[in-house]
Formats: structure tokens, C-alpha cells, sequence
């Protein structure tokens, strides 16, 4: 059976990328498949913003005989030539579809859609993913695997409600800026507007537990992590859905807005303040798919997923299928 590795860049400001890529590697090692991470700049690095037990691996102790890597998007046209050159096989793991675009390597303006082509697998977080890799990048579709991750429903679930507001300023800071400054003018005194930022996930956990409202700022995503946590925390999740959302961003426990569009941004933000105020929420309808969200992000979909990888990359007869 292959040891199957994971690249991930070494640093500790948080994304719901490298969360993913941890969790896949600790499920696979309690599922009984050897797994690890690895860091190329920093071999002892280990993510602190949120608890783990990943198991981690230096570049010397990579073999070709043991090992299936599987490369970021956004490292694919620096590192699956290289490992393929050393009889290495890989997956690139697309979890921002909108990031395929970039080429790190600068002395080959193919080196992209090479990587693809030399890849043996496409892992997909998403079916809005899926789409772009089948219909741009023309990749197969027996090339491609789905690998969704799951949201640990104890930590991110309700808790005593307050008139709270969070939002997460790290993305698209000039159309949050925009949108905090409006609403810090007129929301109701005794309303409060909560920035998650430079917290740990337990941190994050206990405000999006507390809030009621979660002001999504989502740019390009594959599957974006922070409104899942928030809608299974009980809030109402109002913004953008970076195209991969729309996949689960249905009212009314998520209000879309367009990209953009600042004004009904603010006025949809107001709108749920003037109905939780009033107590005309439809709690019966949210509840209902919030409970279709728990099952969607489950743990047993995510180890069916990685049942399915492990099985692919352990297959008698695999070859790398070409483009």
C-alpha cells in the first residue's frame, strides 16, 4: 500500500486549504493508510491556528518506491515535473480551481498545462471545480476524483445567541471595509460587529457560535470553508460565493449577493437584522438545511471520498492517463 503525502506551504496564517489537506492526512493515518505532510521550506513547521496531529516528512525521506504525492494547484507547475522526473507519482489537488491559472516556473511558460497532463490523478474539491477542469483545461474525466472535506459539527454549532455580526477581513478587505463602515452607522446600538481575525479555530468556533449573521467576503474558491462553519453554527450567512459556494448556498440559511454589489450587501445585512428583530425568521426552514449541511460536510462522506483515493492510487494496473 502507498504512503500518500501531502505538500502544503509552511505557514501559520490561517486557510481553509491547508486545514483540508491536514485533516485528509490525519483521516487517512486513522483509517489505517500511512500519511504525512510535507513542508519543502520548513520540515519541522507544523499549523498552530488550529489543534492537529499530523504526522510531517523531510524531502530526503520522500521515496519513489512508498510515496504518492499530492501537489497543491498552486505549486503544480513547480513540483509535478520534478517529482515525475524522479519516478514519483502525483496528484495535483485542485481545492481553488481559479488559481489553475498560475505558472511559478519561469523558464517554462508551459510547465501549467504540462503538469496536468504528467499528473496521474486531478483531485477535485468541488463539482463548480470539476466543471472548470473538464470543460478549460479539457482534463478526463476517469482522470479526475472528487475529495470533499467535512466540518466537525461539535466544534462549530450554536451556541446563546447574540446580536453579533462576524465577518472575516483577511479577503477582499476593500469591499468589507466598505460594507463594516456603512453598517457600523446603522445597525442598532445594542448590535455588534465582530472581525475574526488573527484567531485560533476555537477562537473562530466560539464567536461564529455566539453570532447570528456572517458576512461572507469569499473571492475565486473551490468550496469555501469559514460559511459552511458559520451556517453550522447558526448563523445566516449573507455575501459572496466565490463561484465553488454556489454548491450549498441556498436561502435561507445563505442570501447571495453579487460580487460587488456593496449597496445590497448593506441592505440585505439590514434586511435580517429588521426580521430577527421582529421574529419573522422561518427557523423551522432553516433548521431543515442546516441539517442537509451537517450530512452534506459529514465524516463519513469525506472517508468515502478518501476510501476512493486510497483504492485509485493503490489499483494493480494504474497508468498515467494523457491529455
Amino acid at each position: 500500500m502507498s504512503r500518500i503525502i501531502y505538500g502544503a506551504p509552511a505557514s501559520d496564517t490561517p486557510a481553509g486549504g491547508v486545514k483540508v489537506i491536514y485533516r485528509h492526512s490525519e483521516l487517512l493515518n486513522h483509517l489505517g493508510v500511512e500519511s504525512a505532510v510535507w513542508h519543502p521550506s520548513d520540515s519541522n513547521f507544523k499549523c498552530s491556528w488550529f489543534e492537529n496531529a499530523i504526522n510531517t516528512i523531510k524531502t530526503e525521506e520522500l521515496s519513489p518506491s512508498t510515496d504518492f504525492i499530492i501537489i497543491p494547484e498552486i505549486w503544480a507547475s513547480s513540483y509535478v515535473s520534478m517529482f515525475k522526473n524522479l519516478d514519483f507519482r502525483v496528484a495535483i489537488f485542485v481545492q481553488n480551481c481559479y488559481y489553475t491559472h498560475v505558472n511559478l516556473n519561469v523558464e517554462n511558460p508551459n510547465a501549467t498545462k504540462e503538469a496536468y497532463r504528467d499528473a496521474d490523478l486531478i483531485l477535485s474539491i468541488s463539482n463548480d471545480t470539476t466543471e472548470y477542469l473538464l470543460d478549460i483545461f479539457k482534463i478526463p474525466s476517469e482522470k479526475i476524483l472528487l475529495q470533499r472535506y467535512s466540518v466537525d459539527a461539535e466544534l462549530f454549532q450554536p451556541k446563546t445567541k447574540l446580536k453579533k455580526i462576524t465577518y472575516m477581513p483577511r479577503k477582499m478587505g476593500q469591499h468589507s471595509a466598505r460594507v463594516i463602515s456603512a453598517l457600523r452607522m446603522l445597525i442598532p446600538n445594542d448590535w455588534q460587529l465582530c472581525a475574526l481575525d488573527a484567531m485560533t479555530e476555537r477562537e473562530i468556533a466560539h464567536h461564529l457560535g455566539e453570532s447570528i449573521i456572517f458576512l461572507a467576503f469569499s473571492e475565486f474558491e473551490g468550496l469555501p470553508v469559514p460559511p459552511v462553519e458559520a451556517a453550522l453554527s447558526g448563523n445566516i450567512v449573507i455575501g459572496y460565493h466565490g463561484q465553488g459556494g454556489k454548491e450549498y448556498w441556498k436561502e435561507p440559511n445563505f442570501i447571495a449577493v453579487e460580487q460587488g454589489n456593496i449597496q445590497l450587501f448593506i441592505k440585505e445585512t439590514l434586511l435580517q437584522i429588521k426580521r430577527i428583530e421582529s421574529g419573522h425568521l422561518e427557523l423551522e426552514q432553516l433548521n431543515f438545511l442546516l441539517q442537509n449541511i451537517q450530512n452534506y460536510f459529514s465524516k463519513n462522506n469525506e472517508i468515502i471520498l478518501l476510501e476512493n483515493l486510497v483504492r485509485k492510487i493503490n489499483e494493480q494496473h494504474y497508468e498515467t492517463i494523457r491529455i
